[in-house]
């Protein structure tokens, strides 16, 4: 009897399992990826991995037919490198395309000023590090929010991007 129940058991839990991988398909991932275009991949890669703590995944490229029928960068061939902070399935991927030339946006002072994205947020177990490693990086944290259950600090990415960083208690 007793090997019965294990066996039920192990049978439900595997079961379960199945289920549970099986639930989560392309729909419910919600975002699958943010897509920044950098004005320069070696500054950018350096700021998502030694700062922001995300991991590189994949890198590809993609020439002027791919471009052309996409149509969204005038028939310009491009290359993009992917990013997640946890390698888990469900992680939004950071995309970070570049070009041969690409101008630098201008400096903004505030998130309030244009339309499209601004500003991205991660969230952290502890700031602490992450602050440790902006501090080494000589990078300004233009904002810092402490409150009952949260902290949150702002910073810049190499393109002028508003970082968040969200650390809850």
């Amino acid at each position: 009897m007793r090997n019965l129940r294990t066996l039920f058991n192990l049978l439900l839990l595997l079961v379960i399992s199945f289920n549970l991988s099986a639930w989560q398909n392309d729909e419910e991932l919600g975002v699958l990826a943010v897509g920044l275009v950098v004005s320069d991949i070696e500054a950018s890669e350096k700021f998502y991995t030694q700062i922001v703590g995300m991991q590189p995944t994949i890198e590809f490229s993609l020439d002027e037919l791919w471009s052309k029928e996409a149509g969204a960068a005038n028939d310009k061939p491009f290359s993009v490198k992917m990013f997640k902070m946890k390698n888990k399935a469900s992680a939004t991927i950071l995309k970070l395309a570049y070009f041969d030339k690409t101008k630098k946006q201008k400096v903004r002072d505030g998130i309030d000023k244009l339309s499209g994205v601004n500003y991205l947020t991660f969230s952290y177990t502890s700031l602490d590090p992450v602050i440790q490693r902006i501090e080494n990086a000589g990078i300004e944290i233009i904002g810092d929010v402490k409150r009952e259950n949260y902290r949150i600090i702002f910073i810049k990415d190499p393109d002028g991007i508003y970082i968040e960083m969200i650390e809850r208690y």
